[in-house]
């Protein structure tokens, strides 16, 4: 699967699935476990062309998908704000900047975290 044209490479290709297997960082904050649940997905941080600055996000923190039989309001209750609603700014005051959830991604792939 190519993203942005660029085809990810053996490297970038593992880092995606076990990013996928693996924990929504938001959502670990929260003490919420959805890991092999297929809820997590990965969030391109810096353009679609940089697959090594990707994190794991659930569908409700990365697109604002509704878990089945959640409103909006009882998602952000539980889960807290997605980037996609009520927006980024509300997100990363919740849950960090970029560069802290690439930090814990990638404490958690190297298995320091």
């Amino acid at each position: 699967m190519t993203f942005g044209g660029k085809t990810p490479n053996k490297a970038e290709a593992a880092r995606r699935d076990a990013i996928k297997a693996g924990h929504c960082m938001a959502c670990r904050q929260r003490n919420i476990n959805v890991k092999g649940q297929g809820l997590v997905e990965w969030h391109h941080l810096r353009g679609k062309k940089r697959h090594m600055e990707t994190i794991g996000l659930c569908i409700w923190h990365h697109r604002a998908q509704l878990f089945w039989g959640h409103t909006h309001a009882d998602m952000l209750a539980e889960y807290g704000p997605s980037l996609m609603y009520p927006g980024s700014k509300p997100f990363h005051e919740a849950f960090g900047s970029d560069a802290s959830l690439l930090d814990m991604q990638n404490k958690i792939l190297e298995g320091v975290e």
